[in-house]
């Protein structure tokens, strides 16, 4: 049975469109793992710190490095992935058929593709057919007594099913690169969320929001101010004047208020300042 050119270069074809799309892949994967890097110093990770006092901070701290490690790790595994079916690849004759008997053999998917259609053996039922066919005509072949015209014709037959076990192990290389790509989708699949969920994380955890500005209420009148559960933490109060003023549940964090003036003031705990020895220092929560 002598083996079709066409349906060699067909299989050819299709194993080059299978190690494009691996190609593609790994620029892909090169691609996002390009975008989280330059996206790393666009963030405000720097503005997180180990150890800060704001458990906050930590948090958002250690879940950015966390998804940068899942994010970087992902795209690793994915490029590797890929890059295995651009590795050259060969299925022997000899490996098909060692694996012909065994049920959970890598090449299990290629074996049970020969056992659909036995056409692609080439006219046998099984490889070691084939195999057993060529030993016995090269073991004819050098047996002294054998005649030139027999030899001959042993070469011939020994050529052509050189002929046929090559077109044996083409299809048996193309079916195992068809299932290693598959396999390796699986896989990018499982890669690919893992990826997007660090970078999520990272984006997330790196870019705080922004604190609000520090109010600067130096010098300020705030006479009979009506000041209930406001935000005042940072804010400079130096030298306010907050007579009458109620600070029933302000927040003061941080507050700098030295010389402010304290006069009738209810303190953010619900004391008065002048019951306070005319401070609302020491009353602020």
């Amino acid at each position: 049975m002598p083996t079709d050119d066409a349906g060699t270069d067909a299989l050819e074809r299709g194993n080059e469109r299978i190690r494009d799309a691996a190609k593609w892949l790994v620029a892909s994967a090169a691609a996002v793992g390009a975008a989280m890097l330059a996206g790393s110093q666009l963030s405000s990770i720097g503005e997180l710190h180990f150890g800060a006092p704001d458990s906050v901070e930590n948090a958002r701290l250690w879940i950015a490095v966390l998804g940068a490690v899942a994010g970087l790790s992902a795209v690793v595994y994915a490029i590797w992935t890929a890059v295995q079916i651009l590795l050259p690849k060969l299925v022997l004759v000899s490996d098909l058929d060692r694996a012909w008997a065994q049920r959970r053999s890598e090449l299990a998917p290629v074996v049970d593709h020969f056992r659909r259609n036995p056409k692609y053996l080439q006219g046998f039922a099984a490889p070691t057919e084939v195999i057993t066919a060529r030993e016995q005509l090269v073991a004819a072949q050098r047996e002294p007594s054998t005649g030139d015209d027999v030899r001959a014709q042993l070469a011939a037959g020994i050529a052509d099913l050189d002929e046929r076990i090559t077109a044996i192990e083409d299809t048996a290389t193309h079916e195992a690169l068809k299932e290693q790509f598959r396999r390796a989708l699986r896989k990018l699949m499982l890669a690919t969320a893992v990826a997007a969920l660090g970078i999520v994380a990272f984006a997330w955890a790196a870019n705080p929001p922004a604190h609000q500005p520090t109010a600067d209420l130096r010098n300020a009148r705030l006479v009979d101010a009506y000041l209930r559960d406001v935000d005042l933490r940072d804010a400079r109060l130096d030298h306010a004047d907050l007579t009458n003023a109620d600070l029933t549940g302000a927040n003061l964090t941080g507050a700098s208020i030295n010389g402010v003036v304290w006069r009738n003031t209810t303190c953010p705990d619900g004391s008065n300042s002048d019951d306070n020895r005319h401070t609302c220092a020491g009353h602020l929560s």
